[in-house]
Formats: structure tokens, C-alpha cells, sequence
């Protein structure tokens, strides 16, 4: 397990993983709501966070800081969701809390490695 958790916890994996955890967002929302305006954000958010996240890999200290701001606000997105939903859906609920967890520490990963090149 410790090695599992090596291997999610480095810059490369936590970057990949938020951007796939965004795009199964924007396909959520897409689906869900259907409109063209939902998958035209959802998709310039998922391109935006995808340039932001190349230079945070790079190792350019501002999208370091953006994309650890990011991750935290969709982190809280992830636990308002988890909680909303507890009483009606726990499995939403729990994987809204595995998420939020997820992001939560991919976050303090790539803020920490901020001084590494």
C-alpha cells in the first residue's frame, strides 16, 4: 500500500490525476445538464488547468502556487459535495470525501515540491 501511495504521490501522477478527476467533472456536468454553454466551460476549464498543470511539471514557481490553489478550491468543491450528499447518496458521498482527500494531499505534494527542480 505504502508504495501505491509513493507512486499516486509524486508531482507527475497528482498533476495527471487532477486533470482526470476535472475531466470526469466536466463530463458529469455535460451530461448531466446537457447544454452547450456547460461543455464549453467545462472544456476551456479542463484546457486551462491543462496549461497550468504542464508549467507546475515544468516547475515555474506561479503555476506551482496556481495549480496548489486549484486543487484546493475543487478539494472543497469535492467535500461540499460529499457532505450534501451523506444522508441520500453515501456512496457519492464517499467518493466525493476520497476525492476531496486525494486532492487535498496531491496539493501539499506539489506545493512542497516547489523548490525542486
Amino acid at each position: 500500500m505504502g508504495a501505491l501511495l509513493r507512486f499516486l504521490l509524486t508531482r507527475k501522477h497528482v498533476l495527471i490525476g487532477f486533470l482526470l478527476l476535472k475531466a470526469a467533472a466536466v463530463l458529469v456536468n455535460g451530461l448531466a445538464q446537457g447544454s452547450a454553454e456547460t461543455w464549453g466551460i467545462g472544456i476551456l476549464a479542463l484546457l486551462v488547468y491543462g496549461i497550468i498543470a504542464a508549467f507546475a511539471l515544468a516547475g515555474r514557481l506561479i503555476s506551482i502556487w496556481a495549480i496548489t490553489v486549484l486543487m484546493l478550491y475543487e478539494a472543497a468543491g469535492a467535500l461540499l459535495l460529499g457532505w450534501s450528499s451523506l444522508t441520500n447518496a453515501p456512496g457519492v458521498a464517499l467518493i466525493g470525501f476520497a476525492a476531496a482527500a486525494y486532492l487535498i494531499a496531491g496539493a501539499l505534494v506539489i506545493f512542497s515540491s516547489r523548490r525542486k527542480r
